[in-house]
């Protein structure tokens, strides 16, 4: 009895040991969890918010070194003009004009433009200049050209930013005197606010010999450690402080916390079990049982660490460093180069997205790429697009999947239906709801193919801006939210707006061929509305093409239209791609009016009434055209193939008119700069009715030498850049005259050739043009053994 009695004391002594032994181990490991939260993830969240917030930052910084950098590169192409050092030497009333209306159409928000002489007289007003001391610094290190002077900022009522470039005379060359410029930061202020503005508070500061001031900062406020970076290329600084939304975004997983508490809890089972063994009322305790408990819980806690190795390095050996990569690392690496080996390098093309549907685009990557348009305009500040589709097969499809993708951002759409292009360009010029939209289409392509071209917050996108949107879907970058869909009609305002411009001063008789592309249902309304008598041709919806593919400018195209024109007994006859955006005009005769050809008679038409206005054209064009624009006054400019890249210096110039030989006519004058086949057979049959001149003979009076249509050269499309560039680096043209501004084009004293990759498909483009066909034919040979030597497996159809 005596024993049982000592046994059970020694029973509850021990019981009463272990669950103190418990409690204090519980404190422990509450104690060194607590210490290990502070030690690992409160580290981790400070380092993660100091990266996020420095990512911010350049991402500020590197938005407003581009708007300056845009804006001093706008406003030295403008000095360069020899009509700025012609009037900076020697003011003249025709000339103060030209260049006046010149400096306005470069920079209309400019609220002071001045042209200096030396002697700092203001060539335009012809008074003497009055000059604050930044501004007087500038013109000082301008006129000496101490390097480049960077823009500077000046309060006055307001804040204003300063560019000033040098005018050069290039007969010394030296500077004849400088060109200032003063507009409201208000955009650059704007521009800033509008770059993630719940990310956290924006200050841009300008650097001193003391403390930096502020100049601006966006209405948020938040407290806490800031970043501080600075803007290329000048003295300012940007300050960025994080919200709470960004550190909530950077705090470390809760993962880590329950990774501790599990291997508290396993390190507590061993003794739980033992416990549970010496205090279970049905079973005898026994006294070896003491003896026997430290070797199982050994044991059971040698299982417990391999079981923690393994989750630890497949989730937190980042946090307990335990790996010098951790998994999540590999992970996110392994899943973008996932992303990328899943978009098609080759579908992101110089102005537009393009490739065959439902092989390259996909209506899943129809969706992301959807997402990412819609985020790069949200981040413009827009917040809703227009969305617009051709039509062709899988049109509907793409362009669902794509407005599925843009509402997902939390971007509105406003769904424009089956229309041309265009129509998408003119809802984003007249329409309050946005400047920005998505065209589903592959433009002249054949049917099998399908993409995008896209315009956010006034410019269509090109090059480096195309190359954005890929690499957001790779990365997955979008914003979320759940932006509403409305369904709206641009056909009524479309057809009104241009019957309120154009006005035909006779009867016409007009063959459309669309192709069976989209503005079959467009176009014939159109042309009757402006008082056309209109023979459809091709004009049934269609997006098989079932009687020719959609490219105007192709000959074997247009043969069932000169031949419709001959036997209707028509005026003309024009040619519509698939989206509308391009056309090609022909005669009774049966000429073909390519589109350089045409541009001659807008420059005609619209520089002489417009003296000094810039006239652009890309480099397959015509070199007839620089003695035509040239002749009635105007500055002929070159410029690379595309219909973006030409929109983009319509803008940057300020031109009333540009054109591609493929047929993109591009009209500032009365209209709104892009481009539009259907405006554009407007306006010309404004033109012949108004001279009460048939087609043949209005162009006529236009020189002409023998040229080549474009020559497209197939080959692979990774291998086409690679082509050019080393034709440039090793060609030998003899005394030709290299033009490497887009492809390479040589000028020769009797002719030209071109060679360039095709930035809408795996081919190379050639053109020639010259005084007589043997010289055309001495051309060819001579491109024909430079091409073999840099790619000798080409197959060159001459």
């Amino acid at each position: 009895m005596g024993d049982n009695n000592k046994h059970n004391t020694l029973t509850l002594s021990l019981t009463s040991f272990t669950l103190a032994a418990l409690a204090a181990t519980l404190v422990v490991i509450g104690l060194s969890a607590f210490i290990l939260h502070g030690m690992w993830v409160s580290d981790v969240t400070r380092e993660q918010t100091r990266q996020l917030s420095k990512t911010e930052a350049q991402q500020r910084a590197a938005a407003v070194a581009l708007y300056l950098s845009e804006q001093q590169s706008h406003l030295n192409r403008l000095a360069e003009r020899p009509s700025i050092a012609k009037l900076v030497q020697g003011s003249s009333s025709s000339l103060i004009a030209t260049v006046s209306a010149s400096m306005k159409a470069a920079f209309p928000k400019a609220d002071s433009m001045r042209l200096l002489s030396l002697d700092r007289i203001e060539r335009i007003s012809g008074e003497q200049g009055e000059f604050s001391f930044t501004e007087l610094d500038m013109i000082n290190r301008a006129e000496q050209r101490r390097g480049a002077v960077a823009p500077e900022l000046l309060k006055k009522d307001d804040w204003k930013l300063l560019f000033i470039a040098s005018v050069i005379d290039q007969a010394q060359p030296k500077p004849v005197g400088t060109l200032l410029m003063s507009q409201p930061a208000s955009g650059l202020f704007e521009t800033l606010a509008k770059i993630r503005p719940e990310q956290g508070q924006t200050l841009l500061l300008r650097r001193t010999r003391t403390e930096p001031f502020v100049v601006y900062r966006t209405p948020q406020s938040y407290q806490g450690d800031y970043i501080e970076v600075s803007v290329e290329n000048s003295e300012w600084l940007i300050r960025f402080t994080p919200s709470p939304a960004l550190v909530d975004d950077a705090t470390a997983s809760p993962l880590l916390l329950i990774v501790i508490h599990l291997f508290a809890a396993l390190l507590l089972l061993p003794s739980v079990y033992w416990l549970m063994g010496k205090v279970d009322p049905a079973r005898k305790a026994q006294p070896q049982t003491l003896t026997a408990a430290p070797a199982k819980a050994a044991h059971s806690l040698h299982d417990t660490h391999d079981l923690l190795d393994v989750q630890v390095a497949e989730e937190d050996s980042d946090v307990l460093d335990l790996q010098e990569t951790s998994a999540i690392q590999v992970d996110e690496i392994d899943s973008e180069e996932e992303a990328r080996s899943q978009v098609p390098e080759s579908i992101f093309r110089a102005y537009d997205i393009r490739g065959l549907a439902n092989d390259q685009i996909t209506p899943d990557l129809a969706m992301r790429i959807g997402q990412a348009i819609a985020s790069e305009a949200l981040s413009a500040g827009e917040s809703c697009l227009y969305v617009g589709r051709d039509g062709r097969v899988s049109s509907p499809e793409l362009s669902e999947a794509l407005i599925q993708g843009v509402l997902s951002t939390g971007c509105d759409v406003m769904d424009l239906g089956t229309i041309p292009t265009p129509l998408m360009y003119f809802a984003t010029c007249e329409f309050p709801e946005s400047n920005s939209g998505i065209m589903v289409t592959a433009s002249h392509n054949p049917a099998e193919y399908n993409g995008f071209k896209m315009v956010i917050d006034g410019t269509t996108l090109a090059d480096d801006q195309v190359l954005q949107i890929k690499s957001r879907v790779v990365r997955g970058d979008y914003y979320q939210g759940s932006g509403e869909r409305v369904e709206a009609s641009v056909i009524p305002e479309y057809i009104d707006r241009i019957f309120s411009d154009v006005a035909l001063a006779g009867d016409v008789k007009l063959v459309i061929d669309a192709a069976n592309g989209v503005t079959a249902g467009v176009a014939p309304q159109l042309f009757e509305e402006l008082g056309c008598e209109v023979v459809p041709l091709f004009c049934e919806l269609d997006g098989t093409f079932p009687n020719h593919n959609p490219d105007p400018t192709r000959e074997e195209n247009l043969q069932a239209l000169i031949q419709e024109v001959q036997t209707s007994g028509s005026d003309l006859g024009v040619a519509f791609d698939g989206d509308g955006d391009r056309l090609v005009v022909v005669t009774p005769s049966g000429k073909i009016i390519w589109p350089d050809r045409l541009l001659m008679l807008f420059a005609k038409d619209i520089v002489s009434r417009n003296p000094g206005a810039d006239v652009l054209y890309d480099v397959k064009c015509t070199r007839e055209l620089t003695s035509i624009v040239s002749s009635y006054g105007g500055r002929p400019i070159m410029w690379k193939t595309g219909h973006s890249h030409l929109k983009a210096k319509m803008q940057e110039t300020g031109a009333l008119v540009g054109g591609e030989l493929s047929g993109h006519i591009f009209i500032k004058d009365r209209w709104y700069g892009f481009d539009d086949g259907m405006y554009a057979t407007a306006r010309l049959l404004e033109i012949m009715t108004l001279r009460d001149q048939d087609i043949d003979s209005l162009f006529d009076s236009f020189p002409t030498l023998p040229s080549t249509p474009e020559i497209l050269v197939p080959v692979a499309e990774e291998e086409k850049f690679k082509i050019i560039k080393n034709l440039i680096d090793r060609g030998d043209f003899q005394n030709g005259k290299p033009v490497t501004l887009d492809g390479l084009r040589v000028e020769f004293a009797k002719g030209w050739g071109l060679v360039r990759a095709s930035n809408t498909s795996a081919a190379l483009t050639l053109r020639f043009e010259a005084e007589d066909e043997q010289v055309i034919g001495q051309m060819q040979m001579l491109f024909k053994r430079e091409l073999t030597k840099v790619a000798p497996d080409i197959q060159l159809p001459f």
